[in-house]
């Protein structure tokens, strides 16, 4: 698959990388929007989109210590390093890679 490599504000540079429809919608579909009895909107699952468009899109880059599991996702201590500005910066950047395409 197809890669990038993206510079944050922070300057850090990380690597992303081309992600399958198939993971896109796993990514995707973990944001839930339910409606509340007064008609509010309620967002649910933020958080772990945002985790799984990182765990699914980085392929490596400027990490103290970069390693993956065995599926080939970015461990715990690799998402640890970046700050929530950057984890919400690469998120993005991860999704309109994948708009994109090559």
């Amino acid at each position: 698959m197809a890669k990038k490599i993206v510079e944050l504000s922070s300057k850090r540079k990380v690597e992303l990388k081309e992600l399958s429809i198939d993971d896109m919608d796993y990514c995707s579909d973990l944001i839930k929007l339910e409606t509340s009895d007064n008609g509010k909107t309620i967002v649910n699952g933020l958080n772990k989109a945002r985790t799984a468009w990182l765990r699914k899109g980085i392929a490596g880059g400027e990490f103290k210590n970069f390693k993956t599991s065995a599926n080939g996702v970015p461990l715990d201590s690799v998402l640890k390093e970046l700050t929530d500005e950057e984890k919400n910066e690469l998120s993005v950047e991860i999704q309109e890679y994948q708009k994109l395409g090559e």
